[in-house]
Formats: structure tokens, sequence, C-alpha cells
């Protein structure tokens, strides 16, 4: 028998070292989560997405928790 499973979205955005990559990127799991949703129905958001990390960019909206960052940040 096979003991291994094919990780989940959710798993990998709550990896901490995913979280760090992201964190450093300017992303949120919202983020990806968002463009998940659009891949799966069809439809074109990475223009949008791409306009809030940017802004998070411009404005060095980084924090040291990326759960307190995507609190603000994609709420």
């Amino acid at each position: 028998m096979d003991d291994h499973h094919e990780l989940t979205l959710e798993d990998l955005l709550h990896d901490p070292i995913i979280l760090t990559v992201m964190e450093r990127d300017g992303y949120c799991p919202d983020d990806i989560r968002l463009l998940a949703r659009h891949a799966v129905a069809g439809t074109q958001v990475w223009e949008s997405v791409s306009l809030r990390v940017n802004a998070r960019r411009q404005n060095r909206v980084f924090r040291a928790s990326t759960s307190s960052a995507c609190i603000a940040l994609c709420s």
C-alpha cells in the first residue's frame, strides 16, 4: 500500500517554508486561493492579484507574521 498522499492546496498554504517564501514575494494564502478558484473556473484574475501585491510592495507592508499580514491585507 502507498501511505503517501498528495498534498492539497490547503496543506501547502500551511507549510512554514512556503509561507515564508510567499511573504517574501508579497503574497498571502488568500491570494493563492483566489488564483486557484479562478483557474478552476477558467477566469482571469492574475492582474488584480498582481496589482494588490505591487501595492503592498510599494507601501512596504511586510510584517514578520504572515498570518497577521494576511488578516490585514487579504480581508
